[in-house]
């Protein structure tokens, strides 16, 4: 057996000369191409855009908590450093240092306080 191809026309092509043509205008052609390509370029665009916003995003935030971090453990060493400070004045400020000192500088101890009593340059409430 031979295959053969029919080929069926729907629409006859005749010549016509007087007839003008059905063309439509290049501004219209681009139109419709551009009606498509728009919306599809625009999504792609905004797609790309938010990509790029989130892994921006996300890339501050660990920045930002690796600085909190170290500022934590900043803290934490200047809160150690401070309690070692409060430690050291209390030795110095003690008064068995104090009395260590005054030996190491060969002073005495007062044997007996004597007080003066200052009256005032004005006379109070004394009126005549």
């Amino acid at each position: 057996m031979i295959k053969r191809t029919i080929v069926i026309r729907k629409n006859s092509c005749d010549w016509q000369q007087n007839k003008k043509r059905n063309i439509l205008p290049t501004a219209a052609l681009k139109s419709r191409t551009a009606g498509f390509i728009s919306p599809v370029l625009v999504v792609l665009v905004c797609t790309a855009f938010s990509g790029l916003f989130y892994i921006y995003s996300v890339n501050q935030t660990a920045v930002k908590g690796i600085a909190i971090r170290n500022a934590e453990k900043e803290i934490a060493a200047q809160q150690k450093s401070n309690e070692s400070l409060k430690i050291k004045e209390a030795e110095l400020k003690s008064l068995y240092r104090i009395e260590d000192a005054s030996k190491g500088l060969e002073m005495i101890n007062a044997g007996s306080v004597k007080y003066i009593e200052e009256s005032p340059a004005v006379a109070y409430g004394t009126m005549r």
